[in-house]
């Protein structure tokens, strides 16, 4: 998954993408794994709604 840091130190994540994104407009992006320790302080930062959508970014697509 692709995320934005806060800032050059990447130590936490501010936002997520489902591909990379202009780096103009998003500085300090990296593509980290699911299971990556920021990610889940990430996740567990937010409402649980947003817990969901981040489940369903992971989830294999539909057919």
């Amino acid at each position: 998954m692709f995320v934005q840091f806060e800032d050059d130190s990447m130590r936490k994540i501010v936002a997520v993408f489902g591909c990379v994104q202009d780096p103009g407009l998003y500085p300090n992006q990296a593509e980290i794994e699911w299971e990556d320790p920021r990610f889940m302080a990430y996740h567990d930062a937010q409402i649980s709604l947003g817990q969901e959508v981040l489940r369903g970014m992971r989830a294999p697509a539909q057919t």
